[in-house]
């Protein structure tokens, strides 16, 4: 008789921690609740109290730390939002959304190879939506991982068909592995959901350039400018396309343009150069080569058509000389005029 009352006196403050911490675990998922009520009309502020009120009571509460997390993010609070992501993973968040958002902080932070990771954890999780996909091409279409991009873009797809982005990021991703008919296709799938944007028209016009298809360029790069009229990209691209269309007082047009709205671009300087350098105007062909590396000296492009410049103006020193400074750059085409070179 004595055992068993020692036994129910071990047993009693086991007993009374359970029941005690089954109420506040009941408490604060009242409380979480409140909060869930709270986004749901929109009171951010409010529904920050009550998740913290929650996670007071309950520090083991995981999926309160992802939803205060997820406010914190919508607020760009980034630092305090990976903090509540990094804290429901330590807890075993069961939802692979902390990953998520983990993930997506690290590509938008520039940290590709992280966010692969993260967002590989919040699928193997079971978080399946098209983002976690989505933003997982992203990162593999930074570290130039293309057909990786391309199957992450498949994915986030076939969860949801009418993913405008991932069209056009998938075409994107097709176009630097040189399927251009499939990029093609992809823009204009984009479209069919979204005729609206105008950097999927100017995507279009560039993939339509890459085989030749001029004139359904240019219509392409004018939609873009016409949905946004200050849209420089798509006037560089139409500028480029005119001038493969001998079209050079359009092209000179368009770059002049693309220039007003963005001095800075050395790209849109190299390009009206040679729109000059093909029109034989070499002398003002010369000065936009000259500004283009002003404001980019490391512009191989630049080199090769300033080469060409000088070659036409009877100065092969010159021109080897920045033919050379071309293929120090990266540019193999400057081999060819090279050998011309002594």
């Amino acid at each position: 008789m004595k055992r068993k009352v020692i036994i129910l006196l071990v047993i009693w403050p086991l007993f009374v921690t359970s029941l005690h911490a089954q109420q506040h675990e009941k408490k604060a998922k009242k409380i979480y609740n409140q909060a869930m009520e709270l986004i749901d009309d929109h009171q951010r502020q409010a529904a920050l109290e009550a998740l913290d009120a929650a996670i007071r009571i309950d520090s083991g509460f995981h999926q309160a730390y992802v939803e205060r997390g997820k406010l914190y993010f919508k607020a760009d609070s980034f630092q305090l939002a990976r903090r509540d992501f990094s804290q429901a993973i330590r807890l075993g968040d069961p939802s692979g959304e902390a990953f998520f958002y983990q993930g997506y902080l690290d590509y938008t932070g520039a940290r590709p190879d992280s966010a692969i990771e993260r967002l590989t954890r919040a699928i193997q999780a079971g978080c399946t939506w098209p983002e976690v996909y989505y933003f997982r091409g992203l990162a593999n279409y930074a570290l130039k991982d293309y057909q990786n991009a391309i199957t992450n873009f498949n994915g986030a797809i076939d969860k949801r068909y009418n993913y405008t982005f991932a069209y056009n990021d998938r075409g994107s991703a097709k176009m630097k592995t040189g399927d251009y008919q499939g990029a093609i296709n992809d823009f204009e799938k984009a479209l069919t959901y979204d005729s609206s944007l105008a950097f999927v028209y100017n995507n279009l016009g560039h993939a339509r350039a890459a085989r030749a298809d001029y004139k359904e360029a240019v219509k392409a790069f004018a939609r873009a400018i016409q949905l946004d009229p200050g849209y420089y990209k798509a006037y560089v691209g139409r500028g480029i396309v005119r001038t493969h269309l001998e079209e050079y007082d359009k092209a000179e047009s368009d770059l002049k343009k693309a220039i007003q709205m963005n001095p800075a671009d050395a790209a849109s300087y190299n390009n009206l150069g040679l729109v000059y350098l093909k029109s034989k105007a070499f002398t003002q062909a010369r000065e936009q080569f000259n500004k283009a590396l002003e404001r980019n000296e490391a512009l191989a492009g630049a080199y090769l058509n300033r080469g060409l410049v000088w070659e036409n103006l009877g100065e092969m020193d010159k021109a080897c000389t920045d033919w050379k400074m071309a293929r120090e750059l990266g540019l193999q085409q400057a081999a060819t005029y090279l050998k011309d070179c002594k």
